[in-house]
């Protein structure tokens, strides 16, 4: 599936990009290409040609860019909703969007993976707004090379991305995952997912399982509540490293109606947040992806406000591990 060889006239008009900036930045971080001791970075990746039902998400980035609080690059930021945690020992940047090429997969697939590698092999922790889930496939692929093994995923969303048929091997946001296992990506048997409920999906709920997932359904979700979901995330990943990949449809459609696969039936955004707030602290996190955010069913921008908010509640966690490790 790699395409290595991307087409001369395709790399010369990305490194032209390279050198173009036209994004508003994340919460008004730095907007630079160069890496100078970040902790972190924000990146865009806007490609939503893998969506089979609403497309849109191209568009994610900046409309969580344009509803993310704001961020003082000295003092950190406010910890919101707790107001009393300053994430002031965290250096951040925007590296602005990677170069994708809308239609074409497999280059797709390879732009990205290149763009993850540069940031990864800088020790930055990619930050990425979406984009459909597809995205995150070739993220993996970075990850798992930069750890020198597969990696886990902490994986909240209404559908398993497990898809396939027996007729081909297909890309779409609905088969991330299955391709991961499948070429060596991801550690399933140190990955969960969360808040599954998507319809017609017993088949990707039986291969998640089957292949080494724990799987947390939104109706069991309900039913432990946020402080039981955290331990088994906690005990599902132990040291592993992992990444965590966030599809806004996990939420109730009520709550985050801006997404091309909205599914009845979800979660509040005081839920994701605390079960994010709770859970990572502690954990060798190597990098976030929020996806499927879709500007044009969103009234008031009321999904890229909560992805713009969750952002801030994964850098909570990065500078609670920062500090701990500083500490030993």
């Amino acid at each position: 599936m790699w395409n290595e060889e991307i087409p001369s006239s395709i790399r010369k008009q990305i490194e032209n990009e390279k050198n173009t900036l036209c994004v508003t930045p994340f919460g008004g971080l730095p907007l630079k290409k160069e890496f100078d001791g970040e902790d972190y970075c924000i990146v865009g990746i806007p490609y939503d040609t893998s969506t089979t039902r609403r497309a849109g998400c191209r568009f994610g980035p900046r409309v969580i860019r344009t509803m993310a609080p704001r961020i003082n690059n000295k003092t950190g930021g406010g910890y919101s909703q707790d107001a009393h945690y300053m994430m002031d020992n965290l250096k951040g940047m925007d590296y602005g969007d990677l170069a994708v090429r809308k239609g074409y997969t497999e280059i797709t697939f390879q732009l990205i993976y290149e763009g993850m590698k540069e940031i990864l092999d800088n020790n930055v922790i990619p930050i990425v707004l979406g984009g459909d889930h597809i995205i995150t496939y070739p993220e993996l692929k970075a990850y798992s090379e930069k750890c020198g093994k597969p990696v886990a995923m902490i994986h909240f969303d209404s559908h398993n991305d497990t898809s396939d048929t027996p007729e081909e091997r297909f890309y779409t946001h609905g088969s991330p995952f299955r391709r991961a296992i499948e070429d060596g990506f991801l550690d399933a048997a140190h990955s969960i997912q969360i808040g599954i409920r998507g319809y017609v999906d017993s088949h990707r709920l039986l291969y998640a399982e089957e292949n080494g997932m724990e799987v947390i359904t939104a109706r069991e979700l309900h039913k432990i509540g946020i402080e039981e979901c955290v331990k088994r995330i906690r005990a599902r990943i132990g040291d592993a490293p992992c990444i965590v990949t966030f599809d806004v449809d996990f939420l109730d459609p009520t709550v985050a109606p801006g997404t091309g696969t909205p599914v009845a039936g979800g979660f509040s955004a005081y839920e994701g947040y605390e079960i994010i707030r709770q859970a990572l602290p502690g954990l060798d996190v190597k990098g976030f992806d929020i996806v499927e955010v879709t500007e044009d069913y969103d009234p008031a921008q009321i999904t890229g406000l909560f992805a713009g908010y969750l952002v801030t509640q994964f850098l909570v966690a990065v500078s609670k591990n920062k500090k701990a490790k500083e500490e030993k």
